[in-house]
């Protein structure tokens, strides 16, 4: 599996003007890897040393930053024997022959962006012999040339998929992870290896990318993704979505670093993620008990001081979110005492940078003012070679009405064990793509206890947007696996599988019940039906920031559709 190094770099860019002008503003720069993903919106591609203050010397460029981890929202749990299938989670394996187990998701497609798929297992393989995957794009892979546009990886047609299995060849692609091949059985199994594990939709189809993974960017051996090659793969999967001419459920199995509030983001650049036809689901993330958030208030001229512990990471980043118009200055405090300068915003500002020389550990921190996404200041403090023990972030007032802000870690599955804030908080922790209004996110039930499973991000506690729409069954799931297995997997990227499985089964209905379907198949009018159908328990009160609007509910969804065309 070729892993790539995560010393290498790369940029999202927003640019204004003309694409030939920037073409020969970057190449004058020597700037040659780049993929230019809509009119607005920009991948750069760089060398581990690449020098920053460039961006400064071209005037096309209006923002940037640094790509960002991503970790996967599917933990593999190996737990078959306590495994549950996902038709018997959402209660469709006791529906009967009615309505509800006639719908299967046809002429829907549901695109996945994770670790790849195994498509030689028989449960992607339609009856006539053909696959049902309709392009996959591994990006890891030299076996044939890249998509129209792309720097790197191989697409493959159905038409050279069908060959592959026809021969029996494997060497196109392959999952080695396998939480993309859980999240595509999930969906679209046709239950020919176990016909209890059948999926939800089993006649949608699908478009795969395998994302390139990136090893040891904070803890030694963890794999990671970046976020710039996740908006890459976005603007391949638009490309398809005009070509196909169908509805595309796009299911995000990956997720950023958690975060309370985000107005903009780099997706509002692609106006075709908001046309009819295209739904964008989200897993809210896996962060709920893991210590990866701290929530503090301060007043002007006031200093709070937030400890973290770091076990034994190579690297570590620190991201403080501040609210609406407040500003807030930073220092950090080593484990052996050393404090560095006092970091507040400056119009002109790039980076400050530093060493800790007790401890041996260089520092970076970038502070925006306002940060595109939100409005808000943000900072980010960039660790390398950090050193184990408990270290103190300080927080200082100093311009500030609210007073609010909100300290993040990567994802836990990034980090060691052992990093977290000391004294945490697991309200506002949903993956940053999941924060979106046009997103619909969903969080992780328990149907073996009934209850929510105790990983589940939620939503900010002290807001009436509450963010999390709904949650969905997601624990300990059966589906396929490597080499024609089969596996459980727990997590928000699970439960996210099976509404954008359920939304493939909704929109056929739509489709097949009225000629004026496009306005109902936005993601706004389906996340709102979604909430109205939703299972809410009476000892609650709905929305809140654990379960959103309630329980995926999917037959009094369907009946809340039916009312209403």
């Amino acid at each position: 599996m070729p892993i790539l190094n995560s010393e290498i770099r790369s940029y999202n860019i927003i640019f204004t003007g003309r694409k030939e002008t920037l073409i020969q503003s970057l190449q004058e720069n020597n700037l040659t890897q780049y993929i230019f993903l809509n009119d607005l919106l920009m991948a750069l591609y760089v060398e581990p040393n690449f020098n920053e203050n460039i961006f400064n010397n071209i005037n096309q460029i209006v923002w940037w930053e640094k790509s960002y981890a991503m970790s996967s929202l599917i933990n593999i749990t190996n737990n078959l024997s306590q495994g549950v299938s996902v038709r018997q989670a959402t209660d469709m394996a006791y529906m009967g022959n009615n309505l509800y187990s006639r719908l299967q998701g046809r002429g829907n497609v549901i695109a996945i962006i994770d670790s790849g798929i195994d498509y030689l297992n028989q449960d992607f393989i339609n009856e006539d012999g053909s696959s049902k995957i309709l392009y996959l794009w591994d990006q890891e892979s030299d076996y044939k040339s890249p998509p129209e546009g792309m720097l790197f990886g191989s697409e493959f047609t159905r038409d050279e998929i069908n060959e592959a299995i026809s021969n029996n060849n494997g060497d196109l692609s392959k999952d080695e992870i396998g939480t993309g091949t859980i999240a595509a059985g999930i969906a679209v199994s046709e239950g020919k290896n176990n016909i209890n594990y059948r999926g939800i939709a089993p006649k949608a189809e699908l478009i795969v990318v395998k994302l390139r993974s990136y090893i040891s960017l904070f803890k030694e051996g963890r794999i990671n993704y970046q976020n710039t090659d996740f908006l890459v793969a976005i603007s391949y999967i638009i490309e398809k979505f005009k070509e196909i001419n169908r509805p595309i459920i796009l299911n995000f199995t990956v997720g950023t670093t958690s975060g309370r509030d985000i107005s903009q983001a780099l997706l509002n650049t692609f106006e075709e993620l908001y046309q009819s036809g295209f739904i964008l689901v989200s897993g809210a993330g896996n962060q709920g008990n893991t210590d990866i958030h701290y929530s503090g208030n301060v007043s002007n001229g006031e200093s709070v001081d937030i400890d973290f512990q770091v076990g034994d990471d190579k690297n570590l980043t620190i991201i403080i979110d501040g609210y609406k118009v407040d500003k807030f200055e930073i220092a950090l405090i080593s484990p052996f005492g050393e404090i560095s300068p006092t970091i507040s915003y400056a119009p002109n500002f790039t980076s400050y940078t530093g060493k800790f020389n007790l401890e041996n550990v260089t520092y970076s921190i970038s502070y925006s003012y306002p940060w595109i996404s939100t409005g808000s200041m943000q900072v980010s403090i960039n660790l390398e070679n950090v050193y184990s023990g408990i270290w103190s972030l300080r927080v200082t007032g100093e311009n500030v009405i609210n007073g609010e802000f909100n300290a993040y870690l990567p994802n836990k599955n990034l980090i060691s064990d052992n990093t977290r804030f000391i004294d945490s908080d697991s309200n506002a922790t949903i993956t940053r793509y999941g924060l979106l209004r046009e997103v619909i996110t969903v969080g992780t039930y328990n149907t073996k206890s009934n209850s929510m499973w105790i990983g589940s991000s939620k939503g900010p506690a002290e807001t009436n947007d509450f963010i999390l729409d709904i949650v969905a069954p997601g624990v300990d799931i059966i589906s396929n696996y490597l080499d024609n297995t089969f596996n459980t997997a727990t997590g928000s990227g699970v439960s996210s599988s099976v509404v954008c499985s359920v939304i493939a089964l909704l929109i056929e209905f739509i489709i097949n019940q009225t000629e004026f379907y496009r306005l109902s198949i936005y993601s706004e009018p389906i996340k709102t039906y979604l909430m109205l159908g939703a299972t809410q328990k009476p000892i609650y009160t709905y929305p809140n920031t654990s379960y959103g609007y309630g329980i995926l509910n999917y037959p009094n969804t369907l009946q809340r559709i039916s009312e209403n065309l």
